[in-house]
């Protein structure tokens, strides 16, 4: 299992230094190259804190059939660097999608999704396309009019032709707040993000959603911002000042929940005695927060190999009929919740 020595082995920057990035020290200053290095490294090794571990099944590992290729892919992505760094999810599945193309020695060409590259990509020889993120129906059909092999990752889209893999993001939040009822805490509030495609098209939030059909519902006590750490940290700040604070809270990522943490602690309100917190993806990060975040595990390495085998085998067989995939979730049980 991947140490922090290993993540120092692989950067080249020190066991502190990946230390003090790993636990978010705010007082440490670092480039953004650097955070997104170690970063990138301790996602791609699967790195999990010493006193995290748990034992692990000692049965050989399964050997992947690797084969030489000459297929060529095109990974067009909607977060940029800096996105990547404020909400790692997408950079998960990313790192994913690249492994995968390494090992069947696949050649992969990555856009930034913009008018500009699909140009670009209009002029680029490829096999197929997977195109990750969220995407409109104008920008799906833009894609789709490249290539007969695409595959839409975190998008879905009723194309008859088109291959789609999403995280069953409406069971998860039913499944959480099913939890919340268990454990009593049905004075339960929504902290999530409001997002537009890259066109301007509003991004449906299915948690959110599914949150306003729940019986215990308070509409006001539904919190929208922005998908990263800054925000979640103001909304709970808000909510505190405004003696508006609930029981429990699910919120619709770890990187709002870090700054909703920030906040609580700053006040000195207790979690998971005062207040419970789950959120979604499972980033690495959530291991290292005071305390450990309970959220749900999208399966981010299964959503980037299964849309990269998906390509591969319609690219090899020419199938025309498009495939639907929903990968499972499963709740992470740590310290943030009761």
């Amino acid at each position: 299992m991947p140490t922090i020595k290993d993540i120092a082995d692989e950067t080249g920057f020190s066991v502190a230094t990946i230390s003090r990035v790993l636990n978010q020290d705010q007082k440490f200053n670092v480039s953004d190259e650097t955070r997104l290095k170690i970063m990138t490294a301790a996602e791609k090794m699967n790195y999990v804190p010493l006193n995290r571990r748990q034992k692990t099944d000692s049965s050989e590992p399964q050997k992947i059939d690797i084969l030489s290729s000459s297929l060529s892919f095109c990974l067009v992505y909607w977060y940029d660097t800096q996105d990547e760094l404020v909400d790692p999810y997408y950079l998960s599945i990313r790192l994913a999608i690249e492994q995968y193309c390494e090992s069947r020695k696949i050649s992969l060409q990555r856009f930034l999704f913009s008018q500009k590259n699909i140009e670009l990509l209009a002029e680029s020889q490829f096999d197929g396309i997977i195109a990750l993120g969220k995407f409109s129906p104008e920008e799906v059909h833009q894609l789709e009019n490249l290539t007969p092999h695409c595959v839409l990752v975190d998008t879905y889209a009723k194309n008859y032709n088109l291959d789609v893999v999403l995280p069953t993001l409406k069971e998860a939040t039913e499944d959480i707040l099913a939890y919340f009822e268990e454990k009593g805490l049905t004075d339960a509030g929504f902290i999530g993000g409001q997002e537009k495609t890259l066109d301007g098209i509003p991004i449906a939030e299915v948690r959110l959603k599914t949150y306003r059909k729940w019986k215990f519902c308070q509409e006001d006590a539904v919190y929208l911002g922005e998908f990263n750490a800054e925000s979640g940290y103001q909304l709970m700040k808000n909510i505190i000042e405004g003696g508006n604070l609930k029981k429990a809270y699910l919120i619709a990522s770890d990187a709002m929940a870090i700054g909703c943490l920030k906040a609580l602690n700053e006040f000195h309100i207790s979690v998971p005695d005062e207040v419970s917190l789950i959120s979604f993806n499972n980033i690495s990060l959530s291991l290292y927060t005071i305390p450990a975040l309970t959220t749900l595990d999208l399966n981010t390495q299964l959503l980037g190999e299964t849309a990269a085998s998906l390509l591969e085998e319609r690219a090899t067989s020419n199938r025309k009929i498009g495939k639907k995939i929903f990968i499972p979730t499963q709740l992470t049980k740590r310290d943030s919740s009761k």
